[in-house]
């Protein structure tokens, strides 16, 4: 027989504590991905690694809208999970018609790889088999969150980021660098989705989420909900890592090696703060109160502050240290990419509690696609130095942010003070005093 629904309040306790196990295992997989980064690039040198930031960019990029359509999948499991091979059945068929459009970038392969000086699109045709795969993945990986496996998830995280470091070893150096390094990234996806896809159909339902708690009668899939979820994790994404394509075309091989290198720690903000909004998904999907978005923006905000002062108090001394002599990454730098990688995880938070309660799509689709256009427009009519790139993402999504909701606000107010009036009837400031007080 099914259990109870928990309470709003103990799952919320329960998502801070998953919330702290997922931040500490991100944090141990993040500094294993970047040990795998400064091996590629110790073993490919900074122009090879000019190359290599851009295309695991273009790969991170195609595998988050992956991770959209994982949280769609997530979604639909945290309200009525099933059976696991009900599940496994429904999260398939929602995201493998996706594979499709990653195909995007093998037909895009030649003018890449020429807007990226490299020799051969065989780089970007490895990149297009690494965002299929991601696909894959992400099915999986939005059942674990939707079912609130934690646990698993953050065995996974961490197991993955040792297999690639590992391969990084093998694969990431010499004349070859660049095609090892994505093969390399893509090996660990696919294990981590096999066997996470293994585990999901061993393991009995068990009590927790059983039922779909407060939030009845919503319909089982998460198709449409994983589209929205594409378009927001390939916008908030794509905002990031729009200024280290454009370094690799305007900056040259040795100043895009030096960008992408700090951008690449930079992240690491990003990447620490993501398992928060992971741990408290299910929650804010599950329940109507407030208090898992309050509590997990406060600490996403938390974590992306101590992330912005320790990246610029160590950034240069670690940039010199753990990649070499040959790269370079200035405190200034840092600093506006660290607030950039802030303002971009504040932004995920946000995004993503929209999407969990399916309020203000409209909105939160209008904001990712002016910061979007605001941020090409940026770099492509002055991003011609480090500092001006680094800025892009947090003044796009600040004047996007400002922008779409003053128009929201405006809207909101004069639908307010039209709609009485529409039915024929007074407004409330119409009323007599006493009237407006009764109301």
């Amino acid at each position: 027989m099914a259990a109870e629904a928990e309470s709003p309040g103990s799952e919320v306790k329960q998502a801070a504590g998953a919330g702290v196990l997922l931040v500490v295992a991100g944090g141990v997989a993040g500094i294993l991905n970047l040990l795998f980064n400064v091996v590629v690039a110790r073993g490919g040198g900074v122009g090879a690694y000019g190359a290599i930031g851009p295309l695991l960019m273009l790969g991170t990029v195609a595998g988050l809208l992956a991770t959209g359509l994982g949280f769609g999948v997530a979604r639909a499991a945290a309200l009525a999970p099933k059976s696991p091979q009900h599940l496994v059945q429904m999260a398939f068929r929602a995201v493998l018609p996706w594979v499709l459009p990653t195909l995007i970038l093998a037909v895009l392969a030649v003018p890449i790889a020429r807007f990226l000086h490299l020799s051969s699109p065989i780089p970007v045709l490895i990149v297009t088999l690494l965002a299929a795969v991601s696909v894959g993945g992400a099915a999986v990986s939005g059942l674990l969150i939707g079912l609130r496996r934690f646990r698993v998830i953050a065995s996974l995280m961490i197991g993955s980021a040792i297999l690639r470091l590992g391969l990084g070893f093998l694969l990431g150096r010499g004349g070859g660098a660049v095609d090892g390094s994505i093969l390399a990234s893509i090996i660990p996806v696919l294990g981590s989705m096999l066997l996470g896809l293994t585990i999901l159909l061993l393991w009995r339902r068990s009590s927790d989420g059983a039922e779909g708690a407060d939030r009845p009668g919503e319909p089982e899939g998460g198709g449409h909900t994983g589209f929205v979820g594409a378009l927001i994790a390939g916008g908030l994404w794509t905002v990031w890592g729009v200024p280290v394509l454009i370094a690799r075309h305007a900056l040259g091989s040795t100043g895009a090696g030096d960008f992408a290198a700090s951008q690449l720690l930079a992240g690491g903000i990003i990447w620490v703060t993501a398992p928060v909004v992971t741990a408290f998904y299910p929650t804010i999907v599950r329940h109507r109160n407030t208090s898992p978005i309050v509590i997990g923006a406060i600490g996403t905000l938390g974590i992306a502050l101590l992330g912005l002062v320790a990246l610029t108090t160590v950034g240069p001394v670690l940039i010199e240290r753990i990649y070499g002599g040959h790269f370079s990454g200035s405190r200034g730098l840092l600093l506006v990419l660290a607030m950039s990688a802030s303002a971009t995880a504040c932004a995920t938070f946000a995004c993503w509690a929209a999407l969990a309660r399916k309020r203000a799509m409209r909105l939160t689709l209008a904001f990712l696609g002016l910061a979007l256009l605001l941020e090409v427009a940026w770099d492509g009519l002055v991003g011609n130095t480090e500092t001006i790139l680094a800025a892009g993402p947090l003044l796009a999504l600040a004047l996007s942010g400002g922008t779409v909701g003053a128009c929201a606000l405006i809207t909101r107010r004069r639908g307010s003070k039209v709609a009485p009036e529409a039915f024929g009837q007074p407004s409330v400031g119409d009323l007599p005093s006493q009237v407006r007080s009764d109301a």
